[in-house]
């Protein structure tokens, strides 16, 4: 038996429920193994969204103070050589982390999917407080530097660079399903203005002018699944009407790519309309591929006529 048969990453049976997580590695530390175990609670049912929400809340913050007032014992007793404090950035990442790593397992509107989506939204409604960030100024009447929690969506969609977790995660090519599903995600992000992911959106695939656009005529056999199957993950960008419309009206601001700094544009949104037409009317494309890329023009026409 082949690894493709065997790997369910590849496995049909995983179209429409969730693949395995993978969310443990061999160097997690303590903090990493706290939040991915609460996050598979999450998902299976153990605890709501907004119990996590606080819970995570008040660890990260009593992480940052504990280590404030550690910084400031080591301040006073003059041990400040070779003091090296961390960003707010790194009590943030395990979360980051992880739930990118569970996005890949989801697929579209999949209860887990829903309710990491959920955690996110309970946390941006938390309370605006801030947390301790770096070394206090040597002007005793200057505060300390300090980040607000939880600011979603504010900062143009790129609060502490939670958009840096799906680029990291995002290799040169990923198994079909996992692609779809994190674009799924990407797309519900950011029409919910949660997190700014249009850079690593499938959509720019599927551009003649992306690098992993195949050659056709020369790559007659993998060359339209390469492409069938990016063009999969970019529908999940247009075929729910919510996700759908935030991409229609982005693009609409800017006629060229080169006017925007996410590569939404019309030229772009014309460009897409076009490939899924053209892969929907092309027999070398598996009827799956072409049946999903018919459904996409055909809602790309409705946003446009609505």
């Amino acid at each position: 038996m082949s690894t493709l048969q065997t790997n369910p990453d590849y496995s049909e049976e995983y179209e429409n429920k969730p693949l395995p997580f993978n969310l443990y590695e061999g160097d997690d530390e303590e903090q990493d193994i706290w939040i991915k175990k609460r996050l598979e609670s999450l998902v299976n049912g153990a605890l709501q969204p907004s119990q996590l929400a606080k819970e995570i809340d008040t660890k990260i913050t009593e992480d940052t103070n504990r280590q404030h007032d550690e910084l400031v014992i080591q301040l006073k007793e003059g041990d400040d050589d070779d003091l090296v404090v961390p960003p707010p950035r790194i009590h943030l990442s395990p979360l980051f982390s992880a739930i990118v790593r569970l996005f890949f397992a989801f697929p579209a509107n999949h209860p887990g999917q829903n309710l990491i989506v959920e955690l996110l939204l309970a946390l941006k409604a938390l309370p605006r407080h801030q947390i301790y960030a770096g070394l206090p100024s040597d002007d005793p009447r200057k505060p300390h530097p300090t980040v607000t929690l939880w600011p979603f969506g504010e900062e143009e969609g790129d609060w502490q660079m939670f958009w840096l977790y799906f680029h990291d995660e995002i290799s040169d090519w990923l198994p079909p399903y996992r692609l779809r599903n994190l674009n799924s995600a990407m797309a519900r992000l950011s029409a919910l203005q949660l997190c700014k992911c249009a850079e690593q959106s499938a959509l720019q695939y599927i551009l003649p002018s992306s690098r992993e656009y195949p050659d056709l005529e020369k790559r007659p056999i993998d060359g339209p699944n390469i492409l069938g199957n990016n063009l999969i993950a970019a529908a999940q960008w247009i075929l729910t009407s919510d996700e759908g419309r935030f991409v229609y009206q982005e693009c609409r601001k800017s006629e060229s790519a080169f006017e925007s700094a996410d590569s939404w544009s019309i030229t772009n949104w014309q460009e897409w309309k076009r490939q899924f037409e053209f892969v929907a009317g092309d027999e070398r494309f598996a009827a799956n591929y072409r049946s999903v890329a018919r459904d996409a023009y055909s809602r790309m026409l409705e946003y446009e006529e609505s």
